[in-house]
């Protein structure tokens, strides 16, 4: 089967699942979600990622106790998929209810979870870099949080693809750069990394974890720092970090080139890191 769904632990093809029309999900956003990576028919940083959605799913009360379900549901699915790279979507909703805003501390949650091939970034983008433009940050204030409500990221994103760009960078009224509408943003100032540091203004990310340290192992200095869009404008090296996109260069920002326009050195060097890791069973 070359792409599944399962709801609450039923497997099919995907055109054929179903969630109720007084889902939670549905009518509110009302869930949370994580993707993850499959390479070489394993899901990649599993416990890592499940963590995190227990955490999403504590901060927004909704129970936490199909975890391992949905553990076993993740590899159950891998095994039935046999897909060798995939993304795979897991998303928990607070359960179906008539719609009122209120909610009770009895509804059972909706998990749903898809599992497709997928190629990844294109080698031409890997090689050359990608364009991004810079936008305004209008999300809510718990970023942290891997809510299901992303309008604010889905308009910044098709913004940046009608731009031709590749990926939105959001930027508080103050000049902050917090993260990418998909992604997590790395610059290099000097020989210095630098990330934003994981709080509320940002999803800490599962990719982001690693790459930073995988930085630490090769030595590179590294800050978990604040830094301003006119910083991000004269940084030597950008690059994004995500589930899909690893560590992808920027080369081209608001229409201007990054420094010389090419793939930085870090950045080739951290994306080699990650590859030799991943793909050989490391988790981070």
């Amino acid at each position: 089967m070359p792409s599944i769904a399962c709801v609450n632990g039923m497997f099919s093809a995907p055109e054929e699942a179903r969630v109720p029309i007084e889902d939670r999900g549905y009518l509110f956003g009302d869930g949370v979600y994580e993707t993850m990576r499959c390479y070489q028919g394993r899901v990649w940083a599993l416990d890592r990622h499940l963590v995190r959605l227990e955490r999403s799913l504590r901060e927004i009360a909704i129970p936490t106790a199909l975890i391992p379900s949905i553990r076993e549901w993740i590899d159950e699915g891998a095994r039935r998929s046999g897909l060798w790279d995939a993304l795979v979507y897991v998303q928990v909703t607070r359960g179906v209810a008539p719609r009122q805003h209120t909610f009770s501390s009895d509804l059972i949650p909706n998990v749903v979870m898809t599992m497709r091939a997928t190629a990844g970034v294109s080698e031409v983008d890997r090689a050359s870099g990608v364009r991004a433009i810079t936008l305004p940050d209008q999300r809510w204030e718990r970023r942290d949080i891997k809510s299901i409500n992303l309008l604010p990221n889905i308009l910044a994103k098709q913004r940046a693809h009608d731009a031709g760009a590749f990926e939105a960078i959001l930027v508080e009224p103050d000049g902050r750069v917090t993260e990418g509408s998909s992604t997590n943003v790395f610059a290099v100032f000097g020989d210095t990394l630098q990330t934003a540091p994981s709080d509320h203004h940002i999803l800490g990310g599962i990719t982001r974890d690693l790459v930073l340290g995988l930085a630490r192992r090769e030595g590179i200095p590294v800050q978990e720092t604040v830094f301003n869009i006119d910083q991000l404008r004269s940084a030597r090296e950008i690059f994004l970090s995500g589930t899909t996109t690893e560590a992808l260069g920027v080369t081209t920002l608001d229409g201007s080139p990054v420094a010389d326009g090419a793939v930085g050195p870090i950045t080739r060097r951290l994306f080699a890191a990650f590859e030799e890791c991943v793909r050989g069973g490391c988790d981070g």
